[in-house]
């Protein structure tokens, strides 16, 4: 344990630096956050630790692993921002370790290439990105990993390997649903394909385990299934039971994305590493080799999979980006020798581009809004932006220096990334201040109605205590509702005031994800 730490000392240090800093400078962000953060939150005030709610209705769309983690920060440290946007982070630290132990697993031998794949991982833009982000992939991924290092030392018959699977299965399952098991039913099912190196057969046995292994699996995350659906009621019991599974799958047919839609994106999930010359320089597939074959079934099978679903997004590939950096750190360690001056040069010089970008966003149509103030701090993140490249500038003694010179940029060009965004664009995306207005207004008495549908983006920002009445924007719903409800509140979203009705009195408006504003008003009772 102290040896891995020891090797994983630049990982985990950038990794809690990325994390560090986005909870200091990024708020919660529309609309997936602020749904999954209200669903915590609504649990959380109603005392409902089974059934998750969103807007006063059972919440069905996710199991609640994620909530329940918020809760326990907040437990800790009482309600607030923070807490929530740390728990990826530590499930990427947490990543990190697994990735280290798969790999002295699958290649027993090489510690560095245990070594290069934690630090490729943490030096990879998008598995950066999405260790920030208050999502359930990274959670995921974390179950994902320690599910297949389980099936690693079942395979050599040593202690712990079911158990480690049975935890993969049950947490994966608590996390993000059946999703878990395109990974950890299917890749033990193959091991006949992979495992090149046991000294016998593999028999019925192991897949009757493997088999047993998921169905513990589905009875542990029962646990919390049934009295969750018992108390729920009908419509959530059907969706739980139900429409995480088999429903969600046949309707996700109904989206409209080809087959090949994942494969230009392949390419993104590993920035910088793909400019890395060593990375590629003497890439050998070797079919024969236990630890390739693991990770190439772990790499392309989910990515078939998911293909064939026709409803994609990005971060359904997280959790198998550990499978493509264990294949280029094993690249890497095996060819140390090869100079890796010209591609960090050249990928320093691309890490520039943000700096000189953000130097003269100012003078530019969209920062022509930002006052002096703001225009000096975005100058002072630019040349952080510049700084960020500088490392990858001079000369390198060894492909290990480059790499992890080039690991510490792309976590500094994050980071004052993080600070650039926050600074020029991203209040479009922090709604703060209206949910804060929208809880004065029922602190006040006043009902508050939604014109459209709600994503429950203004319930833990303001802390508000109770549902916001959704209406579909029919003029004789509102004006009946303001009937009924005296000085109610109604929120729209309008590129110009005058689409609100001809009584409208604004009240409050802000800018909303930087293509509209959501605009706070009610009806003037003054005129007839």
């Amino acid at each position: 344990m102290k040896k891995m730490f020891t090797d994983l000392k630049l990982p985990l240090l950038l990794v809690t630096l990325m994390s560090l800093c986005a909870a200091l400078s990024l708020p919660i962000l529309l609309i997936d956050e602020t749904r999954y953060v209200s669903a915590a939150w609504e649990m959380w005030n109603r005392h409902s630790f089974l059934v998750p709610y969103l807007n006063g209705e059972p919440y069905s769309h996710k199991p609640p692993l994620l909530f329940w983690m918020m809760h326990a920060g907040w437990a800790l440290f009482g309600v607030n921002d923070i807490t929530p946007r740390l728990i990826p982070g530590f499930f990427s630290l947490l990543c990190l370790m697994l990735v280290y132990r798969i790999s002295l697993r699958i290649w027993p031998q090489e510690r560095k290439t245990a070594v290069y794949a934690a630090l490729i991982l943490a030096g990879t833009m998008m598995w950066d990105v999405w260790s920030i982000a208050i999502m359930f992939d990274m959670v995921l991924a974390f179950w994902i990993l320690l599910g297949l290092l389980g099936t690693l030392r079942a395979a050599e018959q040593q202690r712990g390997g079911w158990l480690l699977l049975t935890a993969g299965v049950a947490g994966g399952l608590l996390t993000k649903g059946p999703a878990v098991l395109v990974y950890l039913l299917s890749i033990p099912l193959l091991r006949v394909w992979w495992d090149v190196r046991r000294e016998a057969p593999v028999r019925a046995k192991w897949y009757l385990c493997i088999l047993g292994i998921a169905a513990l699996g589905f009875a542990i995350a029962l646990l919390w299934a049934v009295p969750a659906a018992i108390q729920g009621g009908e419509t959530y019991r059907q969706a739980i039971l139900w429409g995480q599974t088999m429903d969600r799958v046949t309707s996700s047919f109904a989206h409209r994305r080809p087959l090949w839609w994942y494969l230009p994106i392949i390419p993104l999930l590993f920035f910088p590493w793909i400019f890395f010359r060593p990375a590629f320089s003497k890439l050998r597939l070797k079919i024969a080799d236990t630890g390739t074959r693991f990770c190439l079934i772990w790499f392309g099978l989910p990515l078939l999979i998911f293909s064939l679903i026709s409803g994609k997004q990005v971060h359904y590939l997280i959790p198998f980006i550990p499978a493509g950096a264990l294949l280029i750190g094993r690249n890497i360690a095996r060819s140390e020798s090869a100079a890796g001056k010209g591609s960090g040069k050249a990928i320093g010089i691309l890490f520039l581009l943000p700096g000189l970008v953000a130097m003269v966003f100012p003078f530019t149509k969209l920062g022509a809004d930002i006052g002096l103030r703001e225009s000096v701090s975005t100058w002072i993140i630019a040349a952080g932006l510049l700084v960020a490249g500088l490392p990858l500038l001079f000369p390198f003694r060894s492909t290990v220096n480059t790499a992890r010179k080039l690991a510490l940029s792309m976590t500094l060009l994050l980071v004052f990334a993080l600070f650039e965004a926050n600074k020029c664009f991203l209040h479009g995306y922090d709604v703060k201040e209206v949910a804060v207005f929208i809880k004065s207004e029922m602190d006040a008495g006043h009902s508050v109605a939604h014109l459209g549908k709600y994503h429950g983006q203004y319930h833990f920002l303001g802390r508000l205590p109770q549902p916001i009445t959704v209406l579909q924007g029919d003029k004789a719903l509102i004006y009946d509702f303001a009937k009924r409800n005296p000085g109610a509140l109604f929120i729209s979203y309008q590129l110009e005031q005058n689409n609100l009705p001809k009584k409208a009195e604004v009240c409050f408006t802000h800018r909303y994800r930087g293509k509209t504003s959501v605009v706070l008003w009610r009806l003037r009772t003054d005129q007839p």
